[in-house]
């Protein structure tokens, strides 16, 4: 008899199984993520499935939803604590206090994430995060920086003037695109094609594999490479099933996610290379800011949210950890 099991991060090893589970009983995997056929973390996921069914010897099934097929990042959160979905790699990890070390030009880069969530502020946001949302944090996903797509060529911050953008839907990116002198307009992302190609907006901001994944370049004549936000995804598991896992099969999923990480990791500086080329050979202008404005001009929004989500000693702290030089 199959049965599902949810999966979660190797920081709390349980060594119960199931009750009445028998030997070499099947395990369904239900994985969730953005990622669309052709971007490194579709790869990456596929990674994962070929590492936890070999490993296992078949006992785990991964299937995998790609493409935001099983819904928005909010609700695949809800279907990990409800139990239809047991692993979910997205943007949203849950919890304000994770999900804000987003903010602009805070984290170097996704070392600097992983050093803030291995540290006593990052072991009480995931407890936090079980407590209030049945799930937790197994671990980051590699996406590149985000940079911002246009109708025209953007060389300086000047360029981005009233310029409508489509912002996701959170404050950090309405409020950071703001500072930089557009005017964002926040959106779900299926509307982001249409409303390029129709002009409701001018321009938007994603990391350059999603920006050729979604083929956004076939309806924008230009890229700014400004790196304004650095953000990996999160991989998240449902808390509650992951301690009916053995320490073993936690180990299996563990390895597999390490596995999953490294190829996605290993994937995007190629990628983001060969992405580029082929949009230039499509007529797309790539350019390349000072980001020293652009830092600058972002600082108050650093520190009005940084200080409102963490408070300003733990914001402090962050700043510290995400400016080191970790790569």
């Amino acid at each position: 008899m199959k049965r599902r099991i949810f999966l979660g991060t190797a920081a709390a090893l349980a060594a119960t199984v199931f009750a009445g589970s028998a030997i070499g009983a099947e395990i369904e995997v239900r994985y969730g993520h953005w990622a669309k056929e052709g971007e490194a973390q579709y790869i990456a996921v596929e990674k994962f499935k070929e590492v936890l069914e070999a490993d296992s010897g078949g006992r785990f099934e991964v299937t995998i939803f790609p493409g935001n097929q099983l819904g928005t990042p909010r609700e695949m959160l809800a279907q990990l604590a409800l139990g239809d979905t047991q692993i979910v790699a997205s943007g949203d990890p849950g919890i304000k206090e994770i999900e804000y070390l987003a903010l602009p030009y805070l984290m170097k880069g996704i070392a600097n994430y992983a050093a803030v969530m291995g540290s006593d502020i990052g072991d009480a946001w995931n407890q936090k995060l079980i407590n209030d949302r049945q799930v937790r944090f197994l671990g980051f996903m590699p996406r590149s920086p985000r940079q911002i797509s246009t109708n025209k060529p953007v060389n300086s911050m000047a360029d981005l003037a009233d310029l409508k953008l489509r912002a996701p839907e959170r404050d950090y990116y309405v409020e950071s695109l703001t500072a930089l002198g557009a005017k964002p307009t926040p959106m779900a992302f299926k509307e982001v094609y249409t409303a390029l190609q129709t002009g409701v907006v001018d321009g938007q901001e994603n990391p350059i594999e999603t920006i050729f994944a979604s083929k956004f370049y076939e309806v924008q004549k230009a890229v700014a490479m400004v790196d304004y936000i650095d953000k990996p995804a999160y991989v998240m598991v449902a808390d509650k099933f992951w301690n009916d896992l053995s320490a073993e099969d936690q180990a299996l999923v563990a390895k597999a996610h390490e596995a999953s990480r490294n190829v996605a990791a290993e994937m995007l500086p190629g990628q983001q290379k060969e992405f580029i080329a082929e949009m230039e050979a499509a007529g797309v202008t790539i350019t390349y800011p000072d980001k020293a404005e652009f830092i600058e001009a972002t600082q108050p929004v650093r520190d009005k949210l940084g200080a409102g989500v963490w408070g300003e000693e733990t914001y402090q702290k962050i700043v510290e950890i995400g400016q080191q030089d970790l790569s």
